[in-house]
C-alpha cells in the first residue's frame, strides 16, 4: 500500500516492513528458507493524492478538509454541462462543518461519483494522537486494519514464509490471485489452516488435522495459512 503520513514528523518514511510477530513465531516451527513481511510505502503529505490511505495527526485533520474545500470550490466555479451541482454543494456543506468526507455515509452510486473529484478526505484515514507516542510499528498495523486490510500467510520448510495483504472480505480465489495470476487460473481448492492451530500443533506438517479444504468462495480470515491446490 501507498500511505501518506501527515503531522507526524517522527514517523519513518520510505518503504518499511510491517514486522508481524506471527511470522517470527512461525519461523522456527516451519524452518523456511527466508521470511518476508508485508511492505508498505510511507510518504509525506505532498503526495497525499497518490495515497491508498492516510495516517493523520488529529490536529492536522483540518489540513485535509481545507484542501478538499479548495478543490470543491474550484469545481463549482467551472461546472461541466450535466454535472450534478447539488451533489458538489452537499460535499461543500459537509466540509464546511469540519468533517472529512470519509466520516459521511454515501451510497455506492455516490462513492462512484466521488472518484471523479480526486478528493483526499474520502480516502481511508487513521487519526493519531501524537501525544500518545505510539511506536511506528503499532501505527502501521493499526492503520493496516483501519484501511480494511487483513493478511494471509504462505510457507513451507525450505521455502519462503510470507505474509500477504488482501482486503477484508476477500476470497480464497482472490488470495490465489494475490500470489500469482497463474495460480488463480489453475485454482482447484484451498488448503486452509489457522495461524493459532499451526502454533498449537508445532508446525504446518503437524497441523494437518486442522486443515480444511475450501472452494474459491471461502472468505479469508486474518492469519489464515494458505496452500492452493492447482
Amino acid at each position: 500500500m501507498k500511505i501518506s503520513v501527515i503531522g507526524l514528523s517522527e514517523f519513518p518514511l520510505g518503504k518499511k516492513n510491517m514486522v508481524d510477530g506471527r511470522l517470527d513465531i512461525l519461523e522456527p516451527l516451519i524452518k523456511p528458507s527466508k521470511t518476508t513481511y508485508i511492505t508498505n510505502e510511507y510518504f509525506d503529505g505532498s503526495r497525499v493524492k497518490d495515497a491508498d490511505g492516510i495516517i493523520c495527526e488529529k490536529e492536522a485533520k483540518l489540513d485535509l478538509i481545507i484542501q478538499d474545500i479548495e478543490m470543491v470550490e474550484n469545481r463549482l466555479e467551472r461546472l461541466k454541462e450535466g454535472e450534478d451541482k447539488s451533489f458538489i454543494l452537499r460535499l461543500k456543506d459537509i466540509l464546511d462543518k469540519n468533517k472529512c468526507l470519509i466520516e459521511e455515509n454515501f451510497s455506492e452510486e455516490e462513492r462512484k461519483l466521488l472518484l471523479n473529484y480526486n478528493l483526499v478526505s474520502i480516502k481511508p484515514t487513521l487519526f493519531v494522537d501524537k501525544n500518545e507516542n505510539k511506536p511506528a510499528q503499532d501505527i502501521m498495523f493499526e492503520s493496516f486494519y483501519a484501511f480494511g486490510m487483513i493478511c494471509f500467510i504462505t510457507g513451507a520448510k525450505d521455502k519462503e514464509l510470507k505474509a500477504w495483504p488482501i482486503k477484508k472480505g476477500a476470497t480464497a480465489y482472490d488470495a490465489a490471485g494475490a500470489i500469482h495470476s497463474a495460480i488463480q487460473q489453475k485454482f482447484i481448492k484451498a488448503e486452509i489452516i489457522g495461524y493459532e492451530d499451526v502454533v498449537k500443533a508445532g508446525g504446518l506438517a503437524q497441523a494437518k488435522q486442522y486443515m480444511h479444504l475450501e472452494g474459491r468462495e471461502y472468505v479469508m480470515k486474518d492469519g489464515d495459512t494458505l496452500n492452493v491446490r492447482t
